[in-house]
């Protein structure tokens, strides 16, 4: 849990915690958020105390860390330190670890073991996204510890438009701060999946069913593609339809040309 000094300096500042809920357009939570950020009379602080994956977490946290740093032979530094955001004063994060081989910073989330990584992984790149740039870091991972199984270590990676987006909602909330609006809710931004895993459908009934399917009509497929190409550069620049031999032609206003079957 958060010492007085972390809540000190936390304090006014949007937190990389808190962002993942503010991409997700949680309600509850972006309001509450912005009732604590504006001084709000009504603000009344999450109780986590009785919320075991919370509890958990704050338990599991510093052993994970420890076993990982102890497997991997790599120090896990920086632990618990506030860091704010060099550009934006009241942008910060609270770092479970960075790592100065690889200039990484890394989270520790204790997930259920009936939650899905490739729900839960999404969801959290948003606070990895504040987390480097605050650190100025350039790798970020999250260290999963998933349902009591050993602590594994998950790249986190985005696209440059997810970025931007992360950012644009973080300015359009300090905006409501600032301004004292409370804030509507927006719709929720999901983080890109990235290809990362290797799958073996051998046992996959349906994949059996269509790989020969595919494969005997490969060649076919490559003798279409190259016919459509030679028919399409027989039609005239300046030609909107053409037929014959059981084919017909057609230049759309973009000046795209399609083939189909004539029927007569």
């Amino acid at each position: 849990m958060l010492s007085a000094e972390q809540h000190r300096l936390r304090d006014g500042k949007v937190t990389a915690s808190f962002v993942p809920a503010l991409m997700a357009g949680d309600e509850a939570k972006i309001m509450r958020e912005w009732q604590r950020l504006v001084g709000d009379p009504d603000y009344v602080e999450e109780d986590l105390s009785d919320v075991w994956p919370v509890q958990f977490g704050s338990y599991i946290e510093r052993f994970a860390l420890d076993w990982h740093e102890r497997k991997t032979g790599y120090a896990m530094e920086r632990r618990g330190e506030v860091v704010t955001h060099p550009l934006m004063a009241k942008v910060s994060c609270t770092l479970d670890a960075w790592r100065a081989l690889d200039n990484c910073v890394i989270d520790c989330k204790a997930i259920g073991q009936w939650r899905k990584l490739d729900d839960a992984l999404p969801y959290y790149t948003a606070q990895m996204v504040v987390q480097r740039a605050c650190v100025g870091a350039a790798r970020a991972a999250l260290l999963v510890v998933h349902g009591g199984g050993e602590p594994a270590e998950h790249p986190v990676e985005w696209t440059e438009d997810y970025e931007v987006a992360v950012w644009t909602r973080v300015a359009w909330f300090l905006g409501c701060v600032e301004t004292l609006t409370p804030p509507v809710a927006p719709k929720p931004v999901a983080a890109p999946v990235t290809a990362v895993k290797v799958v073996d459908m051998a046992g996959s009934n349906a994949w059996a069913e269509w790989a020969p399917k595919w494969l005997d009509n490969l060649a076919a497929a490559k003798v279409f593609d190259s016919a459509a190409k030679e028919l399409r550069g027989l039609l005239d620049a300046d030609a909107k339809r053409a037929f014959g031999h059981g084919i017909e032609a057609i230049r759309n206003a973009r000046g795209a040309v399609t083939l189909k079957e004539l029927k007569v």
